[in-house]
This record gives structure tokens, C-alpha cells and sequence, in this order.
């Protein structure tokens, strides 16, 4: 089974038109009709909005691996030793970047966190 069958399979399974889908989603209408019509692939921002609006698996959109759609249970907050974790990789990848590296973790920063984005913009004003 494909991305294109997969996301029929989530609009299908939620009783929605297309156009209704797409309005939720926050997607252009003409956009998901290429996704559901094999003409191109949704992007990373298209598949984080339809996984978020739905509780869709983003492992089974993209790969068929897994179920469908997530299990609250397995919706866990982070612990405070994850986040710790997390923090120490990305410290040490950021000593270890050159600045292309750099420079795209800063976009994807801006990108996908718009308080990182303004506040930086805030400090580097002063």
C-alpha cells in the first residue's frame, strides 16, 4: 500500500470529503488532491498537520509500519532525563557542526518553534 492509499484510508475512515479534510488539515484543497491522485508526495509540514489533526501513526502514513492511528497511551509526555538527554546530544552535535549544519538547525528551529523565532529575533536586536 502507498502514502496515496494510506491517506484515502485515513479521509475514508473519518467519513470526510476532500475538500472537508483539506480545511481541517490546513491544507490547500488543490495539494492534497496531488497527494491523493499519486501527482506528488505530501511534505514534511502536510504530513505533521494531517498526523496532528488526526492521531494518525506518522510511521504508518509514511511506511505502512505500525497501526493506523496512535494509542493515547502511547502518547507519554517527555521525563525531565529524556529532555536532559536530548539537550546533551544536541549540545555536543552543535559543537561538532560545521556552519551549513548550523545554519539549517537554526531554520528548522524557526521553522517549527514561532516563539524561538521571535524571541531570537528579540535578542539579536540588543
Amino acid at each position: 500500500m502507498t502514502v496515496q492509499n494510506r491517506l484515502k484510508q485515513v479521509i475514508k475512515s473519518k467519513k470526510l470529503k476532500i475538500t472537508e479534510f483539506a480545511e481541517i488539515c490546513d491544507i490547500p484543497y488543490r495539494s492534497v488532491q496531488g497527494y491523493l491522485y499519486g501527482e506528488s508526495m505530501p511534505g514534511s509540514d502536510a504530513v505533521i498537520k494531517i498526523c496532528a489533526q488526526f492521531s494518525v501513526n506518522p510511521t504508518w502514513l509514511l511506511m505502512g509500519k505500525g497501526e493506523m492511528y496512535e494509542r493515547e497511551q502511547s502518547k507519554k509526555l517527555i521525563t525531565n532525563l529524556e529532555l536532559e538527554l536530548f539537550f546533551n546530544w544536541l549540545t555536543e552535535w552543535w559543537k561538532n557542526a560545521d556552519d551549513k549544519n548550523r545554519i539549517w538547525l537554526e531554520i528548522q528551529m524557526k521553522r517549527s518553534f514561532p516563539e524561538y523565532a521571535e524571541w531570537i529575533t528579540q535578542h539579536e536586536k540588543h
